[in-house]
């Protein structure tokens, strides 16, 4: 044989070991089918390489090189995770360091609970449309919660959700206003609480259980944008048989491309007001009754220009 067949000889070879060991390396990455019974232990937390869960009545530390997120259930062998139950729900984003990656932030929800404050970080509807997006995605039950109402007695700006169906609960961790309401929505759940920096996501939690449980911080004065104070998504259980997985804030929440239908559940309070065409993106289109219904005033300039900036993702 030719040193250059032995040479082309060789390149074969390492090409067939590189592509077995990119098949190995794939499915190390993706979750283990399995059959849902067969998983008992709920992931809490994640690290790096290593997640705690619950397993029974026993909290374990296991090895994890699988993408787990709170709220998986999960088999363990040999002190590792090495299936990852079918996720019934889900809450995700794009990776910030990626974005043509997914997220998983928390797995198998009942609720997800949007914080948000009115004045102290300022309201952001746009965040909470996004959340709306991300909720209909995964299948999750939205819910806004507008804390540190005893700061702001005009609670006016969540009523577009509560039009378009979405429960309102209006809370102060100060006074306690809400905070039962609150409790009894998500007795018996599984839910996250997600939100803005500094909206007080860590304040709630520790009133829901009525302990201190998780670090809370103040909003920076100067910037007026919230301190991050939770730096992992973690799962806690309330006395009233709730389980809660608190997030850390977040300044956006990329979703990647939008399509019409996802926007439209968003902006349910749009399908009041008809459209000449069925897919209306209630920009340049004429005939478009929403439109006018800005004109009229009888849908709000800030609320169409949300529209507007989620639109441009289309």
């Amino acid at each position: 044989m030719s040193k250059q067949e032995s040479r082309g000889l060789a390149d074969l070879r390492a090409m067939e070991r590189k592509k077995r060991l990119q098949k190995i390396l794939a499915a190390k990455s993706r979750p283990t089918a399995v059959a849902a019974d067969e998983c008992s232990a709920l992931v809490i937390a994640i690290g790096l390489g290593i997640c705690t869960v619950a397993a029974g009545e026993e909290i374990l530390q296991c090895r994890c090189d699988l993408p787990v997120a709170p709220g998986d259930r999960v088999s363990i062998r040999h002190g590792r995770i090495a299936a990852i139950a079918p996720r019934r729900t889900t809450l995700c984003r794009r990776d910030p360091a990626n974005p043509h990656r997914e997220r998983v932030i928390a797995a198998n929800l009942d609720l997800l609970v949007i914080v948000a404050a009115i004045e102290d970080p300022p309201f952001r509807p746009g965040l909470v449309d996004r959340y709306l997006v991300a909720a209909a995605r995964g299948g999750v039950q939205p819910v806004l919660c507008v804390n540190k109402v005893d700061l702001c007695a005009d609670t006016r700006i969540a009523d577009p959700w509560r039009e378009m169906g979405v429960p309102v609960i209006l809370c102060s961790t100060r006074t306690e206003a809400g905070i039962g309401d609150l409790r009894d929505l998500l007795s018996g759940s599984l839910a996250v609480l997600a939100g803005h920096s500094g909206v007080g996501k860590s304040s709630l939690l520790n009133a829901l259980a009525d302990a201190t449980r998780a670090s809370t911080g103040p909003v920076n004065e100067q910037t007026g944008k919230g301190r991050q104070t939770t730096t992992s998504s973690r799962l806690y259980q309330l006395r009233n048989g709730a389980r809660l997985i608190d997030t850390p804030g977040i300044r956006e929440l990329g979703l990647g491309r939008v399509t019409l239908a996802e926007l439209r559940l968003a902006f349910a309070d749009f399908d009041a007001f008809a459209c000449k065409y069925r897919d209306c993106t209630h920009r340049t289109e004429p005939g478009c009754g929403l439109r006018a219904a800005v004109e009229s005033g009888a849908i709000g300039k800030n609320r169409y220009n949300g529209w507007l900036r989620m639109a441009s993702e289309l």
